[in-house]
């Protein structure tokens, strides 16, 4: 299951990509072509990169459908054993092996969010990454500018 954050992120740097393929061929930028052109491919670069995440990291997943299956298979199999039997004493040993049943799922549950909150740090670090290699793109053009400032200077 892909992550929406990382589909979000992957909208966001084709857009961007696009935006600098739309204004790299505006006249008044034409001297800073070279930079913006950088800037489209490295933006579409992200975006293939974060698009990989999907594969190299997937999502975990819990079942929710298969979560009430067992718990109702599990009560109608309980309703069925305490129905049938005369002595309470087993009935409640019945009733209390079920309640172990539930515990262990839950305990299952909670592995699996445990492993999803491990999976969500583990993506925003990447993002973390991403960031800081959107902050060395605003190093760059303010570099071109520099460049740019003293040519026209």
């Amino acid at each position: 299951m892909a992550n929406e954050y990382i589909n979000f992120i992957i909208f966001l740097e084709n857009t961007l990509a696009t935006f600098y393929q739309k204004i790299k061929n505006v006249a008044r930028l034409e001297g800073a072509r070279n930079v913006l052109e950088f800037m489209e491919v490295h933006s579409f670069e992200h975006a293939k990169i974060i698009e990989n995440f999907n594969e190299k990291f997937p999502k975990p997943v819990m079942r929710e459908s298969m979560i009430i299956d067992f718990q109702n298979n599990l009560l109608d199999t309980v309703f069925k054993q305490i129905s049938e039997e005369k002595d309470i004493l087993k009935a409640l040993e019945i009733l209390a092996g079920s309640e172990e049943s539930l515990g262990k799922l839950y305990e299952s549950m909670a592995r699996l969010l445990k492993k999803a909150a491990d999976y969500n740090i583990m993506i925003a670090e990447k993002i973390e990454e991403i960031a800081r290699q959107e902050y060395s793109h605003r190093d760059l053009l303010l570099k071109d500018r520099d460049r740019l400032s003293k040519k026209l200077s």
